[in-house]
This record gives C-alpha cells, structure tokens and sequence, in this order.
C-alpha cells in the first residue's frame, strides 16, 4: 500500500515537458484554415517508418531529422537530438533538442537535466533550458520511479518564462504566469513496451500594453502508446491514442478593429499499425491512423462571426521495403486520406458549407543503411488524385545517426 500510494503522489507532483508555452503561439490564433485537404495526410505519409521508429527507441542516443516540402514556401522540419551520460555511480546528465516547424507552430527547445539517483527506485532531478535573453528561460524539477525491472513512472513541473516579470525587456507582463506539469509511465511487457503520458499547461495570462491586448492559453495533451518491433516469425505492431486540448484568446480594449478572439481545439487520433518481416530481404508495413478535430472560434466584438468546424479523417497506407544491397533499400508506398471537413456558421447558416476530402499519393524513395551508425532516407510524391495537372508532390529527406 505504501508503494501504491507513493506512486500515486510522484504521479501528482509531477522527464521534462515535452513541449510548453513560446511566444510564437500568439502569432496566430486560429491555424485551422491554413490546413488543406492535403495537409494532414502530408504529414502521415512524410512520417518516419517503423523500423526507423524502433531503431530509434533501442538506441541510447542519436540525432534524428526529417525535411519534407509541405509547399513552395514551407518545409516541414523535424529534428531531435537525444544525449545522456552518467557522471559518476549517482549523477546523470541529459541533454535534449526538439525542433518542430510546421503549418501550425514553429518551435525549438534545448533542454538540460541533472537527474540524482537511485536510491531505491527514487531519481530527482533538476531541468531548464537557459536562453540569452533570460526573460524566455525555464526551470523545473522532477522525481521518476522504478520499483522494478521495466517500470518507470516519471512526475515534472517546469516554471515557464520564470524571470519573465522581474527580468524582461518590453513592458510586457503576466498577469498569470505559465507552468507546465507532466506524468507518465513506461511499462516493459514480456512482449513489448507501453508509455503513458500527460502534460498540463496551466492556464496563462500575457498582457502586451504596446498593443492593448491580454492574451490567454491553456493547453492539454495526453497519448497511450504500445510498441512490439518485428523480428523473424513475429508481427510488428503498434497502437497509439492521442488527444490535445487547446485554448487561446485575444482580449483588446478598445477594440475598433474587432480583434478580441477566442480559439478551442479538441482533437482525438488513434492509429493503428503493422510489419511482418517476409523473407531475408522484405518488410511490409500497413496501418491506419482515424482523426477527429472540432474547432470552435469566437468574435467578442463581432458575435455574428462565430465559427464551427468538424473534421475526421481516415488514412490507410502501406508501405514495402526491399533490401537491394546490404547497404541500400527500396521504398515503396501507397497513402490514402478519405473523410469529411464542414465549417458552420451559427448566426449564418448560409454561409456554411462543407468539403469532402479524397486523396491518394505514392512515395518511393531509398533508404541509405552505414550499419549500426545511422541511416539516409531520400523519397519522392506522386499526388495520385490530381496526377493530370500536379503529378509531382513533393518530396522529404530524412536520417537518423546513434550515438
């Protein structure tokens, strides 16, 4: 009982978050009309695949980066680089960095932590990630337990943009400051691994007096995962649930523009996958992912403008590598993304209208393998369903190295 309840307190008092509140947030409020009926199955087809996805998981520490054309203007980049090293028999040292630019936020993070321990399961720790101008630095601390082989439960609270009001270089202020705070569990099976996680931005407040403005945010993300990698006589799979929660708000007074908006976004996935290893030289990966978003934006001096919006999306796809040579490997695979987008407008039901969403693409490319090293991936899109007038989609490289 005394080990439960421990756990149940470590998982209250909350590894460092995985992403908290930028500026860059304020930038826009409602991202939602910048998605196409492309945009999300852009995203899943330029997703890494899952043998580079389990590679990553058994590694120690690597550098992973995927760029892919989201349009003539934008790239969609994804880099991360993970590093540990234990200083001595009690002392640990993490380093992190997570860039993430897409059509809904741009943003990096560098994170440092000292992780204590343990000392019967029991690791604490301190984490941050200073920055030059020390208005935009953050602080927090963590506890993580393991009370047995393949378990670990993890518990974090980051002060965001601590030195904001004391040390900040405009005369902005918040007026209530942001923090983040995160739990989760890792749970080794006999066949595989579970995660659990969940992460709470506690409601903010930023006033910006140059422009006369008060803007608020709260955000909510929570994610189940199950992975069993393939081997010889073994299915692969992978099984994910995931939903976000966010809030933001534009409050002006005076407001002759009428630009106080307030945004919410609920979004649920859940994705379902597999690979089966077909021979020495194959590999077939299939699977699917189902999203459902509702969007709900909100004019405070304009009520009559007053937005819905629900969309779901179901995106098959598979995937079939080939090893040619020891050190190269074909890719081919087929996405599809079928579903439904509607915009309502309360106070004008004619102006409403919806949108069917049908989409098709095939991606080939090759996958460069330096053995225990790393990997090069080079890919390129044909966009099935418009092939007459844009048969050429885009492309994305990507490559993975272990430390």
């Amino acid at each position: 009982m005394f080990r439960l309840a421990l756990a149940g307190l470590l998982l209250l008092f909350s590894a460092p978050a995985s992403a908290v509140f930028i500026a860059n947030e304020m930038d826009v409020l409602d991202t939602e009309p910048l998605f196409d009926t492309e945009y999300f199955q852009h995203l899943r087809m330029f997703s890494d695949p899952l043998d580079w996805e389990w590679a990553s998981q058994a590694s120690t520490g690597g550098y992973r980066i995927n760029a892919a054309s989201l349009n003539r203007s934008d790239l969609l980049l994804d880099q991360r680089l993970a590093f540990a090293r234990r200083l001595n028999d009690w002392l640990g040292f993490r380093y992190g960095l997570r860039q993430r630019g897409d059509e809904d936020l741009v943003e990096l993070h560098q994170w440092l932590s000292l992780e204590a321990g343990p000392w019967a399961g029991l690791s604490f720790g301190i984490f941050g990630e200073p920055q030059f101008a020390k208005e935009d630095a953050d602080i927090g601390a963590l506890c993580r337990w393991e009370p047995g082989p393949g378990v670990s439960m993890h518990a974090s609270v980051n002060a965001v943009d601590f030195n904001f009001n004391e040390r900040n270089r405009t005369d902005r202020s918040y007026a209530r400051k942001p923090a983040t705070w995160e739990t989760g569990l890792s749970l080794r099976l006999a066949d595989g691994v579970m995660k659990a996680v969940a992460e709470i931005d506690l409601p903010l407040l930023r006033a910006a007096p140059e422009e006369s403005r008060l803007f608020g945010y709260r955000r909510t993300r929570s994610g189940l995962r199950f992975d069993r990698p393939a081997s010889e006589g073994r299915l692969g799979l992978m099984a994910e649930y995931s939903y976000e929660f966010k809030r933001k708000s534009d409050a002006f007074a005076p407001d002759p523009a009428r630009r106080s908006e307030s945004f919410l976004r609920r979004v649920h996935q859940a994705a379902l996958a597999g690979e089966a290893l077909l021979g020495a030289k194959d590999r077939l990966e299939a699977g699917g992912l189902l999203m459902f978003r509702s969007i709900g934006v909100d004019f405070a001096s304009a009520p009559g403008s007053a937005r819905r919006d629900r969309r779901w999306e179901a995106q098959p796809y598979a995937r079939w590598g080939r090893e040619l040579k020891p050190w190269v490997a074909s890719q081919l695979a087929a996405f599809m993304s079928f579903g439904e987008s509607r915009h309502r407008y309360p106070d004008s039901p004619a102006s409403s209208y919806g949108q069917s969403i049908i989409e098709a693409s095939l991606v080939g490319g090759f996958d460069f393998v330096f053995g225990r090293a790393g990997r090069i991936g080079l890919y390129g899109t044909a966009d099935l369903d418009d092939i007459r007038r844009h048969a050429w989609d885009g492309g994305n490289v990507r490559a993975m190295f272990f430390f």
